[in-house]
């Protein structure tokens, strides 16, 4: 298992992840749709305060931000080794963006925390 994820850029021998700030720079065809959602994300602070989950992975602050760039970095190893022919620009685009929708609206947040855990708000 080891051997595969090493293959892959897995492991944690091998840290070449790119950080939030530096993946939508991989977006060169479609700069002004990217642009304008980020812009909206970034604008609705329950995309930067959000967790991954309620109680499972990354279920704290900011939790949902780390989560979708684990995805993009696994996303783009991937797509190396098992299908070159995918763009980097849509591989990076699914997965920064493939959770926003765990936010909830402006100022209608899906997510809510108390001390202990976070609540879903109804």
């Amino acid at each position: 298992m080891e051997t595969a994820k090493h293959y892959l850029g897995l492991s944690s021998k091998c840290n070449s992840s790119l950080s939030y700030e530096e993946l939508p720079a991989r977006v060169k065809d479609r700069v002004e749709p990217v642009r304008r959602f980020e812009a909206f994300l970034r604008a609705h602070k329950a995309c930067v305060t959000s967790p991954a989950s309620t109680r499972f992975h990354l279920a704290r602050p900011g939790g949902l931000i780390d989560h979708s760039v684990k995805v993009a970095n696994t996303l783009l190893k991937l797509r190396a080794v098992l299908a070159p022919e995918l763009s980097k620009e849509s591989c990076v685009i699914v997965a920064l963006y493939n959770d926003p929708g765990k936010t909830g609206m402006p100022g209608k947040p899906y997510y809510r925390s108390n001390p202990d855990s976070w609540i879903v708000n109804k």
